[in-house]
């Protein structure tokens, strides 16, 4: 029983370094998905300790595979697609856009009383949480960091253009600026907790 638990740890082990490899992250990258330390993901790949089933699940996922690629030797790990998380993001932005295209060409055919422009300023927000969800998923702390900055001020923006009649709305700047300072802060928070 114990040589079989020995042989399953160090099977995991080598299959989680391999596909992590594979897809080029480091301990710290594959800790970061799943909101675990880099010093787990080390005992994971150094056969100390296994992950859990749900985690297993998770690691399966991130990288394509099953559970069953993990705990057995059933195929060598698959070569990173490098663009297609890329093309995927791109996709999910280019549609948010496309929305607002239909949008603003329906209310322009209809002559509503509505500037119609607006669509596409406010696909701008929009199109920046798309980003925070996939950078959240796939890429680091900088390319969320990007988004939320995006998000904070194509909201301000967004307000300011939508109730120009309002007296001193380009005070909201301060607001965004403030946010932005705070977004900052939980970003850095968030890089220094992880080492």
């Amino acid at each position: 029983m114990k040589v079989e638990e020995t042989t399953m740890r160090r099977t995991i082990a080598k299959n989680i370094t391999a596909y992590r490899k594979a897809h080029h992250d480091t301990q710290a990258d594959l800790a970061e998905k799943l909101n675990y330390s880099d010093k787990s993901v080390s005992k994971w790949e150094r056969g100390e300790s296994l992950p859990d089933v749900f985690i297993l699940a998770q690691i399966a996922d991130l990288y394509g595979v099953t559970v069953s690629n993990l705990i057995g030797e059933v195929e060598a790990p698959k070569k990173a697609k490098p663009y297609y998380h890329l093309f995927i993001y791109l996709l999910s932005v280019a549609i948010v856009f496309v929305v607002a295209t239909i949008l603003f060409t329906a209310f322009t055919i209809a002559e509503v009383l509505f500037p119609a422009w607006m669509f596409f300023v406010y696909a701008v927000p929009v199109a920046s949480i798309v980003s925070i969800v996939f950078t959240s998923l796939w890429w680091g702390i900088w390319q969320q960091a990007a988004s939320i900055t995006v998000l904070i001020w194509s909201l301000g923006a967004c307000l300011l253009l939508s109730f120009p009649q309002v007296g001193n709305l380009s005070q909201i700047f301060i607001v965004c600026a403030a946010v932005q300072v705070l977004a900052v802060l939980w970003e850095l928070f968030r890089m220094f907790r992880k080492k």
